[in-house]
């Protein structure tokens, strides 16, 4: 359930009582496993060194996968630096994307490109060690000229716009506001990190 606050914006000798809430990602947890997908519980270590348990057999195990689709996966390593598998979109898809982390790409040929043809591109990635999936795209910047700015989050805004709305019972106009962002949802999810990276 979203956490509403109140703020008044003055405009123009004119007062807005406006209400606002964070828009956030829901995070995913997977169980934890070992090799053969049997579910393991995490134990915290005090003054030893934490490890994974499978309460039925007692079976202690020092590293842990996620069960994830009902398939055992490892962490993801290192950061992605080959990219071979870009989306082309058009531009402005990327304002939908919750965006979590934000870089500046320099490659003054590919702003150019970008820029030139109206376009953006999107591919999936992850940073660092874990089983974080990224949606990433590289837009060229409006505000920077030559240079790119790659936005990188797991969800849509169009998609926690629905959920808050919903919970909204007194709006009258609804289901307009409803019907509007689900468009909006089914035109930029046709492509899902699943189907970028095999998570």
């Amino acid at each position: 359930m979203a956490s509403w606050f109140n703020m008044n914006i003055k405009l123009k000798e004119k007062e807005y009582s406006c209400k606002y809430t964070s828009l956030a990602v829901t995070e995913i947890e997977y169980p934890n496993c070992d090799s053969d997908g049997n579910i393991l519980k995490k134990v915290s270590g005090k003054f030893e060194k934490g490890y994974f348990i499978n309460e039925e057999t007692q079976q202690k195990h020092d590293v842990a996968f996620k069960l994830i689709k009902g398939n055992v996966k490892k962490k993801f390593s290192g950061r992605r630096k080959e990219i071979n598998d870009t989306k082309i979109v058009d531009s402005g898809e990327s304002e939908d994307l919750l965006v979590e982390k934000e870089f500046l790409l320099e490659n003054e040929d590919l702003y150019n490109e970008l820029n030139d043809s109206n376009i953006e591109i999107k591919f999936g990635a992850w940073f660092g060690n874990g089983y974080k999936a990224y949606r990433v795209y590289v837009v060229p910047s409006k505000l920077y000229k030559g240079f790119c700015m790659m936005k990188v989050g797991r969800g849509n805004k169009s998609e926690l716009l629905g959920e808050i709305i919903r919970e909204r019972e007194d709006l009258t106009d609804l289901k307009s506001k409803l019907d509007s962002i689900q468009m909006t949802a089914d035109k930029v999810s046709e492509t899902k990190i699943e189907d970028l990276l095999d998570i």
